[in-house]
C-alpha cells in the first residue's frame, strides 16, 4: 500500500513553509507591541515576558497546522486544495487566539493580590477586556489580514503542484467576489477597530484624550468603515453578477449552445475574459458549421470521427483497420439511356430526388453511405460497433430502398422526371477501412475484395434475376432472419463462379 505524504510535504515545499512560518513569527512580534499598546495590564508586563507568552502560542499554532495538514491529502475529496488550505489557516488563527487568552488567564490568575477581584474568591485577576484585545489581535489581524498573505503564498505552490500532476480541478466552491469583499472588509475594518480600541483606552482608562475628541474620532472611524463596507458590498455584488454571467455562458457553451454571448461593460481582466469567451464561441460555431457541411459530403459519423482524430493531431493517412462488414451496392438500370433523353437539369433533379430516398433508407438501418459513384450508391453496414448484425441491416435497408423507389418515382413524376428502376447487390466479408488519397485530398472509404464482389453482384441484379442479390456469405448470415433462396450461378469478373441468392420473405425477427 502506497504511503500517503502529508499535504504540506506534497504541494508546499520546505522553503516556502519556512517563509510562511516566518510571517507568523513576525506577526507574533507585532502582536506583542499591539497588546502592550492597547492594554494597560499587558503594558505592565516586560516586553520579553509578553513576547515569550505569544511565542509559546506561535509554537502551538505551527504544531496545530502541521497536524491538520497531515490529515488531508491533495487527491482526497472534491474540494479545491486552496479552500482546504484556507480553512486550516483560519482554524489555526482562531485556535491561537483562544490559546493566547487561556495562557494569559492561567499565568496571571492571581497576578494582582490587591485587585478588586479579590472580593470574589473564584474570580480571575486578569481583566476581561484584556481577553477581548488579545482575541481582536489574533482573530482580526491574523485571521483577517495576515491569512490573506499566507493564502496567496501557498496558492502559488498549489498551482505548481497541479501543473506538475496534470490535474485539472472540476469542483469550484469559492467566489472571487466573496474573497475581494472580505478582503476590503478586513483591510478597512481591522485598522479602524484597532484605532478605536486605542482611542477608547486613552480616553476612558488613561484619561489622555477628552471624551469629545474620542467620540469624534470614533464617529469618523465608524463612518469610514461603513462607507468602505458599502463600497465593498456593492463592488462584490457587481463582480458576482459579472462572474455569474461568465460562468453561465461557459456552462451553456460546454453543453453545446455556441450562440450564447457576453456583453462586457468592464475594461479589466474580466472584460478580456468575456471577449475571449465570445471569440471562442464564434470559433466553435464555425467548427460546427464546418462539421455540418462536411457531413454533406461524407457520412456524419465519419465526419465526426475524422474531425475528432484530426483535432488530436493524428496523421489520418496512417489510419487503417480491418473490419467485417456488409457492403451494399445499388445502381440505376439503363441510366445512360435515360440521361440521354432528358436535359441535364432534369437529370440532376431526378438523381437528387432518388438519392434522398435511398440514403434515408440506408441511414434508417444503421448504414453509412461510403460514396456516390455516378448514379450508384455504395453503403457499408457494421463500421460502427453497435452489436447488431450488419448483413441483416443491409438486407433490411435493401428492402426499404426497393419500397422507397416507388415513392421516389411518384415524387419524380411530380417534378417531371421519368420513372427509374434499380438493382442491389450485398456481400458480407472483411474490408480495410482507411483515409485514402493524396496529401491534399483525403477520402474515407473501404477497400478489398468484399467491395468488388458486392459490385459484381449488383450487376446481376436485373431480369431475369430478382432486384436484390446476395452472396452466399451474406445469405448464411441472414438465414435466421429471412427466407432466402438460391437463384442461380454467375461468373463474377475477377472473382470466379459464385452462387446467387435473394430474399423471399422475412421471418419472425430474432433479437440481433
Amino acid at each position: 500500500m502506497e504511503k500517503r505524504l502529508p499535504a504540506y510535504a506534497v504541494f508546499i515545499p520546505f522553503k516556502k513553509r519556512i517563509i510562511i512560518y516566518t510571517v507568523a513569527l513576525i506577526s507574533t512580534l507585532f502582536l506583542t507591541f499591539y497588546n502592550q499598546l492597547v492594554c494597560p495590564f499587558l503594558e505592565s508586563l516586560a516586553f520579553l515576558e509578553e513576547f515569550r507568552n505569544l511565542f509559546i502560542v506561535f509554537i502551538f499554532q505551527i504544531f496545530l497546522r502541521e497536524i491538520l495538514m497531515s490529515l488531508i491529502h491533495p487527491d482526497n475529496g472534491p474540494e479545491a486544495l486552496n479552500r482546504k488550505y484556507y480553512k486550516i489557516l483560519l482554524i489555526s488563527w482562531i485556535a491561537a487566539g483562544g490559546a493566547a487568552a487561556f495562557l494569559h488567564e492561567a499565568l496571571y490568575f492571581n497576578y494582582a493580590p490587591d485587585s478588586l477581584y479579590q472580593t470574589i474568591p473564584w474570580a480571575s485577576d486578569y481583566p476581561w477586556h484584556s481577553h477581548l484585545k488579545v482575541l481582536t489581535g489574533y482573530w482580526f489581524l491574523g485571521g483577517g489580514l495576515l491569512i490573506q498573505l499566507e493564502l496567496t503564498l501557498g496558492e502559488k505552490d498549489i498551482r505548481k503542484y497541479l501543473e506538475q500532476k496534470g490535474q485539472v480541478p472540476d469542483y469550484f466552491n469559492d467566489r472571487i467576489s466573496r474573497r475581494i469583499t472580505w478582503g476590503n472588509f478586513f483591510y478597512s475594518f481591522v485598522p479602524s477597530i484597532t484605532l478605536l480600541i486605542m482611542v477608547i483606552r486613552y480616553s476612558v482608562q488613561e484619561k489622555f484624550i477628552p471624551l469629545e475628541i474620542a467620540a469624534e474620532i470614533s464617529y469618523i472611524a465608524v463612518v469610514f468603515v461603513a462607507v468602505a463596507l458599502a463600497a465593498a458590498f456593492f463592488y462584490g455584488r457587481m463582480l458576482r453578477e459579472d462572474t455569474a454571467k461568465i460562468v453561465d455562458v461557459v456552462k451553456s457553451i460546454g453543453e453545446g449552445d455556441f450562440f450564447k454571448r457576453l456583453y462586457p461593460s468592464r475594461q479589466d481582466e474580466l472584460g478580456r475574459i468575456a471577449s475571449g469567451i465570445n471569440k471562442m464561441a464564434e470559433g466553435l460555431v464555425q467548427r460546427e458549421r464546418i462539421k455540418e457541411s462536411f457531413g454533406f459530403f461524407v457520412s456524419p459519423v465519419i465526419a465526426d470521427k475524422f474531425l475528432n482524430q484530426y483535432a488530436e493531431g493524428k496523421d489520418m493517412r496512417r489510419f487503417g483497420e480491418r473490419r467485417t462488414v456488409a457492403v451494399l451496392m445499388c445502381d440505376i438500370r439503363n441510366f445512360s439511356v435515360i440521361s440521354k433523353k432528358i436535359d441535364p437539369s432534369t437529370v440532376a433533379v431526378m438523381l437528387n430526388n432518388y438519392f434522398d430516398h435511398m440514403v434515408s433508407a440506408v441511414q434508417k438501418h444503421g448504414g453509412i453511405v461510403d460514396k456516390f459513384i455516378g448514379d450508384a450508391v455504395m453503403a457499408v453496414f457494421g463500421l460502427v460497433d453497435d452489436g447488431e448484425n450488419p448483413a441483416v441491416n443491409a438486407v433490411n435497408a435493401a428492402i426499404e430502398m426497393r419500397s422507397a423507389l416507388k415513392k421516389s418515382n411518384d415524387k419524380g413524376r411530380e417534378l417531371g422526371c421519368p420513372s427509374i428502376n434499380n438493382g442491389i447487390g450485398i456481400h458480407y466479408g472483411e474490408v480495410i477501412a482507411s483515409y485514402l488519397g493524396s496529401s491534399d485530398r483525403l477520402e474515407f472509404t473501404v477497400v478489398g475484395s468484399t467491395v468488388n464482389i458486392a459490385a459484381r453482384l449488383e450487376s446481376h441484379a436485373r431480369k431475369p434475376n430478382p432486384p436484390v442479390i446476395l452472396s452466399r456469405a451474406a445469405a448464411l448470415k441472414v438465414k435466421d432472419f429471412f427466407g432466402t433462396a438460391e437463384v442461380g450461378e454467375a461468373e463474377l469478373k475477377g472473382i470466379g463462379r459464385q452462387k446467387l441468392y435473394t430474399v423471399r420473405s422475412r421471418k419472425v425477427q430474432k433479437k440481433l
